[in-house]
């Protein structure tokens, strides 16, 4: 088939009536077109674990009931005979899709319907997006301005970063599908969600009138151009970061070194982000020789970065030699494509390639402002990355001090020390301590020999405030040393997860 003909199986639904909607919704729930019953059907345990037929699933080849129908047609994007769709499905059922566009009958075996998209129960909604396959198994052309599915990997886990806590107004630039608007609109009064592609609009209008969302508007336009005059107190985003000579793909290229939509979305957050408000995003970026990434949000926030907290989870830390061919773009990486993204990286003298969350808030206060960076480690959550923000902004408030010097800090079960010994005068003495964990960061400090006294004895039992006049009148630490002072060797112990304290728990594990 020629590439018109395989274009011609992606559709891009129409925004029907609320009559429409409402029938839709009514046969999608008749069906049993939920992720339960999908789950209980197909066999698998979650829907993150469910597999289209041309990725080599191989149960549920033929439709037995209502639900197989809508699984092939509308999930695996395969073919389903007219006769099949009229004898499983409710009365009208095929119509109302195909009046929507969300299924077509094929032009050339006219016996014949497919998925024109494809629909995706997740996060309580169901969710509309291109398809990627024809029903021949054939990957289907890209064109520049795809809406990707919303259950993809990268989505779930930016959609695990985002807070399902109240707030007035959210913007989610570069909408896509609108699964972060949508989402977030149970949490928020208002929600808004931008795109420069008019598709993507269309498909995020589309799933907002068919999960029936009252409080979110979509908007076409640049980033936040068409909410100008706005403001908000929670931004999202999670943007195209591919490095590429030339942007042709709207929802995967980044610019020339991947970072330029990031950039103009953070220079932005001034003028459209409130006082206490919080921005949250996932994204690649470069870790620069001298000028780590962290560096670089501040200096694109430009006059106001003090105003601004920030903190990083990164999940993972790759050199550019090690970062697979096929890391950004799949299988179809062009070699051109490789080469130049390796001499971009080399030119900008790049150590390593962050990819993990972002959250900044803007404090509106005067207290100094926070930059801290975690890696992620086992039984990490994003959670962990807000605990992470209030445990610093604890330490920095001056009217803290007295109760956090009367914490009593553990050592964490999980934490390993090592020590090197260097031969001194024909013995070994132990000259470095190395202190480390890797639940629920990975971290390593390497600590003075006095400070790696005091933390092996971190019992939970003996408080900050004892230990600091312990080391006081042992010599150990100077005594011309503040409390303020010694309160900020405790900060990054705890910060990486070295020392736990019982005030201040971790997030659970999986929550």
């Amino acid at each position: 088939m020629n590439p018109e003909g395989q274009a011609s199986r992606r559709l891009v639904p129409r925004l029907g009536s609320d009559a429409e909607f409402a029938a839709l919704r009514d046969m999608l729930a008749q069906c049993g077109f939920t992720p339960e019953r999908i789950c209980e059907r197909l066999g698998i345990g979650g829907m993150g674990e469910y597999q289209p037929i041309w990725r080599g699933r191989t149960n549920l080849l033929a439709a037995e009931q209502a639900l197989d129908a809508l699984i092939l047609l509308l999930m695996d994007g395969e073919y389903v005979a007219g006769e099949t769709l009229e004898r499983l499905l409710p009365p009208g059922a095929v119509g109302q899709m195909a009046a929507l566009r969300l299924v077509a009958r094929d032009p050339v075996r006219n016996e014949m319907w497919f998925g024109g998209c494809t629909l995706f129960p997740t996060r309580g909604m169901v969710l509309a997006s291109d398809r990627i396959s024809t029903p021949d198994h054939a990957p289907l052309p890209m064109t520049t301005d795809a809406v990707y599915p919303a259950a993809i990997e990268n989505t779930v886990a930016f959609m695990s970063t985002l807070p399902e806590t109240p707030c007035d107004a959210l913007l989610d630039i570069g909408t896509g599908s609108g699964i972060a608007a949508l989402d977030g609109a149970r949490w928020s009064r208002h929600a808004w969600g931008t795109d420069i592609a008019a598709r993507s609009v269309q498909f995020a209008e589309f799933n907002r009138r068919l999960n029936g969302i009252q409080n979110a508007r979509l908007r076409e336009g640049d980033l936040y151009a068409p909410v100008e005059g706005l403001t908000f107190d929670r931004i999202v985003t999670h943007p195209p970061y591919v490095p590429a000579r030339k942007n042709t793909m709207i929802f995967r290229d980044g610019g020339e070194d991947g970072e330029q939509i990031l950039r103009r979305i953070v220079a932005g957050m001034p003028r459209f982000l409130r006082p206490g408000g919080r921005f949250y995003t996932m994204v690649t970026a470069a870790d620069c020789e001298g000028q780590p990434f962290e560096d670089r949000l501040r200096l694109w926030l430009g006059a106001a970065q003090a105003e601004f907290d920030l903190v990083l989870a990164a999940y993972t830390l790759t050199g550019p030699k090690d970062l697979a061919a096929n890391s950004f773009l799949g299988q179809n990486t062009l070699v051109e494509d490789i080469l130049y993204r390796h001499e971009m990286w080399a030119r900008r003298k790049v150590q390593f390639l962050f990819y993990g969350s972002v959250l900044m808030r803007r404090h509106g206060t005067a207290c100094p402002a926070i930059t801290a960076r975690v890696l992620k480690g086992e039984g990490f959550t994003p959670r962990h990355v807000e605990w992470l923000l209030e445990w610093n902004t604890e330490v920095r408030d001056a009217a803290s001090r007295e109760r956090l010097m009367g914490l009593r800090p553990c050592l964490s079960p999980h934490a390993e020390m090592g020590v090197l010994h260097r031969v001194r005068d024909g013995q070994f003495v132990p000259e470095v301590f190395s202190l480390r964990c890797n639940r629920p960061f990975e971290a390593e400090c390497i600590l003075q020999p006095w400070l790696a006294q005091i933390a092996s004895r971190c019992d939970g039992q003996t408080s900050w405030r004892e230990h600091f006049e312990k080391a006081k009148g042992g010599g150990m630490v100077s005594g011309e040393t503040t409390a303020g002072e010694f309160l900020a060797v405790l900060e990054p112990l705890v910060s990486n997860g070295l020392l736990w304290i019982a005030e201040k728990p971790f997030p659970q594990e999986g929550g």
